[in-house]
Protein backbone atom coordinates (compact mmCIF):
# COMPACT_ATOMS: atom_id res chain seq x y z
CA UNK A 1 0.00 0.00 0.00
CA UNK A 2 2.31 2.80 -1.57
CA UNK A 3 -0.05 5.19 0.41
CA UNK A 4 0.33 4.38 3.88
CA UNK A 5 3.81 4.02 3.01
CA UNK A 6 4.26 8.08 2.67
CA UNK A 7 2.17 8.35 5.64
CA UNK A 8 4.13 5.97 7.76
CA UNK A 9 6.50 8.81 9.11
CA UNK A 10 4.53 11.19 9.81
CA UNK A 11 2.57 8.63 11.81
CA UNK A 12 5.39 7.78 13.91
CA UNK A 13 6.05 11.47 14.76
CA UNK A 14 2.73 11.78 15.87
CA UNK A 15 2.53 8.65 18.35
CA UNK A 16 5.89 9.92 19.65
CA UNK A 17 4.37 13.55 20.33
CA UNK A 18 1.60 11.82 22.10
CA UNK A 19 3.80 10.23 24.20
CA UNK A 20 5.45 13.03 25.23
CA UNK A 21 2.46 15.52 25.52
CA UNK A 22 3.00 17.51 22.30
CA UNK A 23 0.60 19.60 20.05
CA UNK A 24 -0.72 16.72 17.81
CA UNK A 25 -0.87 17.15 13.94
CA UNK A 26 -3.89 16.41 11.92
CA UNK A 27 -2.29 13.83 9.14
CA UNK A 28 -3.52 13.89 5.71
CA UNK A 29 -2.69 11.75 2.57
CA UNK A 30 -1.75 13.30 -0.43
CA UNK A 31 -4.65 13.81 -2.73
CA UNK A 32 -2.64 14.42 -6.61
CA UNK A 33 -6.82 15.88 -7.34
CA UNK A 34 -6.53 18.56 -4.54
CA UNK A 35 -3.21 19.90 -6.28
CA UNK A 36 -4.01 23.26 -8.23
CA UNK A 37 -3.25 23.16 -12.01
CA UNK A 38 -1.87 26.41 -13.17
CA UNK A 39 -4.29 27.87 -16.56
CA UNK A 40 -1.45 27.83 -18.97
CA UNK A 41 -1.12 31.66 -20.78
CA UNK A 42 -2.42 32.21 -24.21
CA UNK A 43 -0.13 33.11 -26.52
CA UNK A 44 -0.42 36.64 -28.35
CA UNK A 45 -0.54 37.05 -31.85
CA UNK A 46 0.57 40.36 -33.66
CA UNK A 47 -1.88 42.01 -35.97
CA UNK A 48 -0.17 43.85 -39.04
CA UNK A 49 -2.55 46.93 -40.75
CA UNK A 50 -1.36 47.09 -44.42
CA UNK A 51 -2.71 51.07 -45.56
CA UNK A 52 -3.08 52.69 -48.41
CA UNK A 53 -4.06 55.83 -49.26
CA UNK A 54 -6.06 57.68 -52.82
CA UNK A 55 -5.03 61.03 -53.36
CA UNK A 56 -6.86 63.90 -55.41
CA UNK A 57 -4.75 62.68 -58.11
CA UNK A 58 -6.39 59.23 -57.81
CA UNK A 59 -2.96 57.50 -57.24
CA UNK A 60 -2.93 54.90 -54.30
CA UNK A 61 0.15 55.37 -51.78
CA UNK A 62 1.19 53.80 -48.83
CA UNK A 63 -0.47 55.29 -45.60
CA UNK A 64 2.75 56.39 -43.68
CA UNK A 65 2.41 58.09 -40.70
CA UNK A 66 -1.36 56.10 -40.31
CA UNK A 67 -2.07 56.19 -36.80
CA UNK A 68 -3.33 52.21 -35.36
CA UNK A 69 -4.98 51.19 -32.48
CA UNK A 70 -7.01 48.59 -30.49
CA UNK A 71 -9.72 50.04 -28.51
CA UNK A 72 -10.22 49.20 -24.86
CA UNK A 73 -7.09 47.36 -25.15
CA UNK A 74 -4.90 47.64 -22.18
CA UNK A 75 -1.13 49.02 -22.20
CA UNK A 76 1.41 46.13 -22.52
CA UNK A 77 3.00 44.61 -19.67
CA UNK A 78 6.74 45.35 -19.36
CA UNK A 79 8.91 48.68 -18.83
CA UNK A 80 7.18 51.60 -19.36
CA UNK A 81 8.31 53.53 -22.83
CA UNK A 82 9.97 56.53 -23.30
CA UNK A 83 8.84 59.93 -22.61
CA UNK A 84 7.05 60.55 -26.36
CA UNK A 85 8.13 63.76 -27.92
CA UNK A 86 7.43 66.16 -30.57
CA UNK A 87 10.55 68.80 -31.15
CA UNK A 88 10.35 72.13 -33.13
CA UNK A 89 13.37 71.81 -34.93
CA UNK A 90 13.75 73.71 -38.71
CA UNK A 91 10.56 75.52 -38.20
CA UNK A 92 8.71 72.45 -38.55
CA UNK A 93 7.21 70.10 -35.61
CA UNK A 94 9.20 66.35 -35.65
CA UNK A 95 7.49 64.13 -35.85
CA UNK A 96 4.27 65.13 -37.53
CA UNK A 97 2.07 62.47 -36.43
CA UNK A 98 2.48 60.71 -33.07
CA UNK A 99 -0.29 58.41 -31.26
CA UNK A 100 -0.18 57.86 -27.61
CA UNK A 101 -2.58 55.75 -25.45
CA UNK A 102 -4.74 58.44 -23.22
CA UNK A 103 -2.85 59.40 -20.20
CA UNK A 104 0.66 59.83 -22.05
CA UNK A 105 2.52 63.00 -21.06
CA UNK A 106 4.40 64.41 -24.42
CA UNK A 107 7.42 66.80 -24.38
CA UNK A 108 7.97 69.41 -26.50
CA UNK A 109 11.57 70.76 -26.52
CA UNK A 110 12.47 73.65 -28.55
CA UNK A 111 15.62 72.51 -30.64
CA UNK A 112 15.63 75.84 -32.86
CA UNK A 113 17.73 78.93 -31.67
CA UNK A 114 14.53 81.04 -32.30
CA UNK A 115 11.46 81.24 -30.08
CA UNK A 116 8.57 78.97 -30.52
CA UNK A 117 4.78 78.90 -29.26
CA UNK A 118 3.19 75.55 -29.09
CA UNK A 119 -0.61 75.47 -28.47
CA UNK A 120 -3.69 73.53 -29.47
CA UNK A 121 -7.51 74.81 -29.47
CA UNK A 122 -8.73 71.07 -30.21
CA UNK A 123 -11.65 69.63 -28.04
CA UNK A 124 -10.52 67.77 -25.29
CA UNK A 125 -6.89 68.91 -24.92
CA UNK A 126 -6.55 72.89 -25.33
CA UNK A 127 -3.64 74.11 -24.16
CA UNK A 128 -1.11 77.25 -24.81
CA UNK A 129 2.88 76.63 -24.03
CA UNK A 130 3.53 79.90 -24.20
CA UNK A 131 7.40 81.59 -25.37
CA UNK A 132 10.06 78.96 -24.71
CA UNK A 133 13.54 79.30 -26.15
CA UNK A 134 16.50 76.84 -27.24
CA UNK A 135 17.24 74.04 -25.01
CA UNK A 136 13.98 74.42 -23.12
CA UNK A 137 11.41 71.80 -22.91
CA UNK A 138 7.56 71.58 -21.92
CA UNK A 139 5.00 68.79 -21.01
CA UNK A 140 1.47 68.48 -21.75
CA UNK A 141 -0.42 65.80 -20.49
CA UNK A 142 -3.60 63.81 -22.77
CA UNK A 143 -6.12 62.63 -20.67
CA UNK A 144 -9.00 62.58 -23.57
CA UNK A 145 -9.16 60.42 -26.62
CA UNK A 146 -9.38 62.39 -30.09
CA UNK A 147 -7.14 63.51 -32.80
CA UNK A 148 -5.17 67.18 -31.26
CA UNK A 149 -3.99 69.22 -33.88
CA UNK A 150 -0.82 71.12 -32.96
CA UNK A 151 1.10 74.78 -33.74
CA UNK A 152 2.93 77.05 -33.40
CA UNK A 153 1.85 80.90 -32.68
CA UNK A 154 4.62 82.25 -34.70
CA UNK A 155 5.18 80.49 -37.39
CA UNK A 156 1.95 79.30 -39.56
CA UNK A 157 3.57 76.18 -41.53
CA UNK A 158 4.51 74.89 -38.24
CA UNK A 159 1.63 71.80 -37.71
CA UNK A 160 1.50 68.01 -36.11
CA UNK A 161 -1.15 66.05 -35.08
CA UNK A 162 -1.18 63.95 -31.83
CA UNK A 163 -3.65 60.98 -32.12
CA UNK A 164 -4.94 60.19 -28.25
CA UNK A 165 -5.92 56.55 -28.82
CA UNK A 166 -8.70 55.46 -26.22
CA UNK A 167 -6.14 51.93 -26.15
CA UNK A 168 -3.04 50.93 -24.84
CA UNK A 169 -1.96 48.78 -27.75
CA UNK A 170 -1.14 51.35 -30.90
CA UNK A 171 1.55 52.07 -33.51
CA UNK A 172 2.45 54.54 -36.38
CA UNK A 173 3.09 53.08 -40.23
CA UNK A 174 5.76 53.68 -41.25
CA UNK A 175 7.20 54.47 -44.82
CA UNK A 176 5.62 51.11 -46.66
CA UNK A 177 2.45 51.86 -45.14
CA UNK A 178 2.23 48.85 -42.57
CA UNK A 179 1.72 49.46 -38.85
CA UNK A 180 2.56 46.28 -35.82
CA UNK A 181 0.49 45.76 -33.11
CA UNK A 182 2.69 42.78 -31.07
CA UNK A 183 1.74 41.00 -28.19
CA UNK A 184 -2.36 40.90 -28.69
CA UNK A 185 -4.42 38.29 -27.09
CA UNK A 186 -6.33 35.63 -29.07
CA UNK A 187 -9.54 36.27 -29.85
CA UNK A 188 -11.96 38.97 -32.04
CA UNK A 189 -10.57 42.68 -31.18
CA UNK A 190 -12.14 46.26 -32.93
CA UNK A 191 -9.42 47.93 -34.84
CA UNK A 192 -9.27 51.85 -35.40
CA UNK A 193 -7.47 53.81 -38.31
CA UNK A 194 -6.55 57.84 -38.53
CA UNK A 195 -4.67 59.24 -41.10
CA UNK A 196 -4.12 62.77 -41.70
CA UNK A 197 -5.45 62.29 -45.35
CA UNK A 198 -8.01 60.11 -45.59
CA UNK A 199 -9.36 60.53 -42.08
CA UNK A 200 -10.71 57.21 -39.94
CA UNK A 201 -11.63 53.56 -40.33
CA UNK A 202 -13.21 51.31 -38.34
CA UNK A 203 -13.31 47.63 -38.19
CA UNK A 204 -12.62 44.19 -36.60
CA UNK A 205 -9.55 41.74 -36.83
CA UNK A 206 -9.48 37.80 -35.42
CA UNK A 207 -6.31 37.34 -33.54
CA UNK A 208 -5.01 33.39 -33.57
CA UNK A 209 -2.41 32.22 -30.82
CA UNK A 210 1.38 32.60 -32.23
CA UNK A 211 -0.02 33.89 -35.68
CA UNK A 212 0.23 37.14 -37.51
CA UNK A 213 -2.99 38.81 -38.84
CA UNK A 214 -2.67 40.95 -41.76
CA UNK A 215 -5.47 43.68 -42.08
CA UNK A 216 -5.37 45.79 -45.49
CA UNK A 217 -7.33 48.96 -45.14
CA UNK A 218 -8.00 51.40 -47.93
CA UNK A 219 -8.71 55.05 -47.20
CA UNK A 220 -9.82 57.71 -49.53
CA UNK A 221 -8.54 61.31 -49.65
CA UNK A 222 -9.11 62.33 -53.05
CA UNK A 223 -11.21 65.18 -51.71
CA UNK A 224 -8.51 66.39 -48.92
CA UNK A 225 -7.45 69.87 -48.87
CA UNK A 226 -5.12 71.51 -46.41
CA UNK A 227 -6.44 74.76 -45.16
CA UNK A 228 -4.96 77.39 -43.69
CA UNK A 229 -5.51 77.38 -39.46
CA UNK A 230 -5.77 80.59 -37.41
CA UNK A 231 -3.30 81.58 -34.68
CA UNK A 232 -4.35 80.78 -30.61
CA UNK A 233 -6.06 84.27 -30.57
CA UNK A 234 -8.73 82.73 -33.52
CA UNK A 235 -7.27 85.69 -35.69
CA UNK A 236 -5.10 85.37 -38.89
CA UNK A 237 -1.24 85.08 -39.07
CA UNK A 238 0.41 88.39 -39.44
CA UNK A 239 2.66 88.86 -42.19
CA UNK A 240 6.17 86.76 -42.11
CA UNK A 241 8.89 88.44 -40.13
CA UNK A 242 12.58 87.88 -40.32
CA UNK A 243 13.10 86.00 -36.97
CA UNK A 244 16.51 84.80 -37.48
CA UNK A 245 17.68 86.70 -35.15
CA UNK A 246 19.77 84.46 -32.58
CA UNK A 247 19.98 84.88 -28.81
Amino acid sequence: MPGWTALLPAYLAALAGAFLGLPQAVLRSADPAATPVATPTPVPGEVRVAVTVVGPDRKTVPGKDSAVWIPGSPRPAGSPPPVPRIASKGKRFEPRVTVVPVGTTVDFPNLDRIYHNAFSLSEGATFDLGLYRNGASKPFTFQKPGVVRLYCNIHPQMAAFIVVADGGVTALAGAGGIAVLPGVPPGRHPLHVWDERGGEWSGTVEVLPGQVSTVPVRLDASAYRELPHKNKHGKDYPPPEDDENRY
